[in-house]
């Protein structure tokens, strides 16, 4: 609904709050933050957002842990690690209810999409150290059965434009990775077929019901009332842009065009019909409860994370 120059604003939107840094990967579980920001959902609750770039997620929330930038794109289960670390941030918004990645692999794994087992003794490339598809494969080779420290290599192969080039020069078996990748090197370069795709049903019982990527900020940047103010008024303008691309998936094209500009409109097109539905800014307390139960069970948190350790129910007020 566009808002006329003479309608009544609340007072929130009437306020300029400033500018504020957010910290992301390009891809299209940050797409809500481009939407929001060139559709004018930032301008309209009175921020001015500059979107910092990183290559892993892992990057992205170091950045904010250091205070080089306001808040951060990542996932909601690295907020439970953080909180396990004694490292107190909270989700402001949440993007996606379901990961974005999938495993590509490649003709040396000689096996059926789905059989984790096969990965035994292989060559996997994340993004980097902790990052969410360093996180999102070791759950999935735990519940196969296999130890990922001992029964595979994991190493990292960086972002998104490394991910073909590791899988072509054999220095990877198989790769975690994410759109655009994910059709390039599927459909473009048939380098490598999916073997698991976290954004299906058809995943590891250990991935369903698993939440993606959010917005968050540290304990102490939100102490700040004005802070409090540019997070709450951040979690309304990336709402409304959820459900604005629920409605309209094409919102997105604009920005992944400019993200993957090598990809023809059609692939686009593709990318943003089967992304849109998952883009959702509301964090259950169920969804916490069911990874706490993953996460534990998976020895990656020693205990579980209060729902009130990682989200504030002054932002989750905005999340409606």
């Amino acid at each position: 609904m566009l808002v006329t120059a003479g309608a009544s604003l609340p007072a929130f939107a009437q306020q300029k709050l400033g500018s504020v840094s957010i910290s992301a990967v390009p891809s299209t579980s940050a797409v809500v933050l481009y939407v929001a920001r060139d559709q004018g959902y930032f301008e309209r609750e009175g921020l001015d957002v500059n979107i910092k770039e990183f290559t892993s997620g892992a990057e992205a929330e170091r950045a904010m842990l250091a205070g080089a930038v306001d808040m951060a794109g990542g996932g909601v289960g690295t907020t439970m690690l953080m909180a396990n670390q004694g490292i107190k941030a909270k989700n402001v918004v949440l993007f996606q209810k379901k990961p974005i990645f999938t495993l590509v692999a490649s003709d040396r794994v000689n096996a059926k999409p789905g059989d984790l087992k096969a990965l035994k003794g292989k060559t996997i490339g994340v993004s980097s150290p902790g990052s969410l598809t360093d996180l999102f494969l070791r759950i999935a080779l735990r519940d196969a059965g296999l130890d990922p420290d001992r029964d595979v290599t994991i190493v990292a192969t960086g972002g998104l434009n490394s991910h073909l080039p590791a899988l072509q020069a054999g220095r990877v078996d198989a790769q975690m990775t994410w759109e655009p990748a994910t059709v390039n090197i599927t459909k473009k370069e048939k380098a490598a077929t999916v073997f698991m795709d976290l954004r299906g049903d058809d995943v590891p019982p250990s991935l369903q019901n698993l939440l993606g990527s959010s917005l968050q900020a540290t304990d102490k940047w939100l102490s700040d009332e004005k802070h409090l103010q540019q997070a709450r008024a951040a979690a309304r303008a990336v709402a409304k842009a959820s459900r604005a691309i629920n409605q309209n998936p094409d919102l997105m094209l604009p920005s992944l065009q400019r993200m993957f500009p090598t990809l023809s409109q059609d692939l686009l097109k593709e990318i943003a019909r089967v992304e849109a539905p998952s883009f959702s800014p509301v964090i259950t307390k169920e969804a916490i409860e069911h990874m706490n139960k993953i996460y534990r069970s998976a020895g990656l948190t020693k205990a579980d994370v209060s729902y009130s350790d990682i989200t504030d129910p002054r932002l989750a007020t905005e999340w409606k």
